[in-house]
């Protein structure tokens, strides 16, 4: 009987590199070293989130035969934080950054999604540029992108 993969398929991502065209590449804070807070000294980062801001973002697993295979699809957000909205010249020094990091995490998808993990693909991607406060309630805003990713995975046994 095999077991869930998720784990497994966090840490896969978390080992995916995505490097913007200058050659910056975000540190990965995987589920194990997420940061509470942000300084601008861990700039760029990606954090790869357990836990969404949206409600109702919660999966639930189905059966897919008599026995105890199942098939769930599993949502992944994946946040790149750039730098803070106030610093710099604004929005136009940071937009071709973020817009640029859209295009490169859409390729290492394409490649990355095909099979992140043993019984598993990458079924949805969405790719979303802006302006985000983290952590939630702290008032500081940073531009950044979050991706959000659903994962099909099925358990058999």
């Amino acid at each position: 009987m095999s077991a869930s993969a998720i784990t497994n398929i966090y840490e896969s991502l978390a080992d995916l590199e995505i490097s913007l065209t200058d050659g910056t590449t975000p540190y990965v804070y995987g589920l194990d070293e997420l940061p509470e807070s942000i300084t601008t000294a861990i700039l760029p980062c990606r954090l790869l989130l357990p836990v969404s801001s949206e409600p109702g973002d919660g999966r639930d697993g189905t059966h897919i035969a008599i026995g105890t295979a199942m098939s769930i699809i599993w949502q992944i957000t994946d946040f790149m934080i750039w730098q803070p909205s106030e610093q710099g010249l604004g929005m136009r020094e940071f937009a071709p950054k973020l817009i640029d990091y859209c295009g490169k995490y859409l390729d290492a998808m394409r490649a990355w999604g095909k099979c992140p993990h043993q019984n598993s693909t990458l079924e949805g991607v969405g790719i979303t540029p802006g302006e985000y406060e983290w952590p939630r309630g702290s008032g500081k805003l940073y531009s950044g992108v979050i991706c959000r990713l659903q994962i099909r995975e099925v358990v058999s046994g």
